[in-house]
């Protein structure tokens, strides 16, 4: 094995017979993550530490690694932020958790549950808000992961484990807005069917909403139908655009085009008095263009929406339980987490990509 670089947390170990935990990390911002055995520190008084089952793949998490959103991250570094496990040990004053339930975690570690953001329940929008994986912390690119109780949520009766982990992320992602502003017999636009599209385009069905799905992937259309969209329509394609203008009560953008044009007659879609969300965001910092005209004189809801609050996320993960809403992955043993990485890097994977951790970590002797 590669001599590994110390960590400010973690205690590197030379193999994983005297590690507590084995992470995939970044050692610098190219390259594969390779594998780095490590001991936790003591356990905190509200801590659950998790053995995870399955870790879902998100392209933030290239993003991040790469020094594509902040060049000033501190390596070893180990993303993720998707994950489905159980918990395997918990701090003297966990009151909510014991060992054996099974959890998952999103991309927040921690809300201070005091400024004025928690009060109102948008603990997402935290001032204090820590992510999953940060400068400090390794995130669900790991065997375990270890996490304040606050921020841990229970996996409902009959949710698919080895499916749902992307659910953390991806699905409430879209699931929030999507149920702060429908009503059932609204129509939906949803633009890209890629992996947070197809999730919207079930969450949108499931709540009763007309869908049409807005893509270039003419070849996917029976099987984007079968996920409850009612029509496909071009998502690029002006002619085409400026036909299905203001005919939608709510649009959900998971891209973001650069073509500017195209990213305005996607704004338009909106009907009279109608909702716009976007949650598709550039690699950097670019100034989104708006159609002020049109969403002015059409007296349009502009929303944005970062992943969605404590409570939206546990009513998701209840609601795909129900509604039998998953994405459709590719999965990947742990031993191919470069694989599956590179995978979804490149953008070569069907929607989504998933690990099975708990399968080789269990054969190896780390489940204590």
């Amino acid at each position: 094995m590669q001599q590994l670089p110390a960590h400010s947390v973690y205690q590197v170990q030379e193999s994983k017979e005297t590690a507590d935990a084995v992470a995939y990390a970044f050692l610098s911002n190219t390259g594969e993550p390779v594998q780095y055995p490590y001991k936790y520190p003591n356990i905190a008084d509200d801590d659950v530490r998790i053995r995870i089952l399955f870790t879902g793949l998100c392209h933030s998490d290239c993003l991040h690694s790469r020094g594509l959103w902040n060049p000033n991250i501190k390596y070893p570094s180990c993303p993720g932020h998707e994950v489905v496990g159980e918990v395997e040990k918990v701090g003297t004053g966990v009151t909510k958790f014991k060992v054996g339930d099974k959890v998952g975690c999103n991309p927040q570690r921690w809300m201070c549950q005091t400024c004025e953001q928690c009060k109102k329940g948008d603990n997402q929008l935290c001032s204090q808000n820590i992510g999953l994986y940060d400068d400090n912390n390794f995130g669900g690119y790991s065997t375990h992961i270890q996490v304040a109780e606050r921020m841990v949520f229970r996996i409902p009766e009959g949710f698919n484990d080895a499916l749902g982990s992307p659910l953390l992320c991806a699905g409430v992602t879209v699931y929030a807005p999507l149920k702060r502003y429908y009503k059932p017999n609204y129509t939906c636009a949803v633009i890209g069917i890629g992996g947070l599209g197809h999730l919207a385009v079930q969450y949108a069905a499931r709540l009763g909403m007309t869908v049409t799905a807005f893509t270039t992937s003419k070849n996917r259309e029976q099987e984007i139908k079968r996920l409850g969209a009612s029509n496909l329509s071009n998502s690029i394609n002006l002619e085409n655009l400026k036909a299905e203008q203001g005919k939608y009560d709510i649009v959900i953008n998971t891209l973001y085009i650069e073509d500017e044009e195209v990213f305005k007659s996607h704004q338009r879609l909106t009907a009279p008095t109608g909702t716009y969300i976007q949650v598709g965001a550039p690699p950097s910092k670019v100034n989104f263009k708006l159609d002020h005209a049109y969403i002015i004189l059409n007296q349009i809801r502009v929303a944005g929406s970062l992943i969605g609050n404590y409570d939206e996320t546990q009513e998701m993960l209840e609601f795909s339980a129900q509604n039998n809403v998953y994405p459709i992955v590719e999965t990947f043993d742990f031993e191919d987490f470069p694989k599956a990485f590179d995978r979804m890097e490149k953008a070569q994977a069907k929607f989504r990509c998933v690990v099975n951790v708990g399968k080789w970590a269990q054969a190896n002797g780390l489940w204590k």
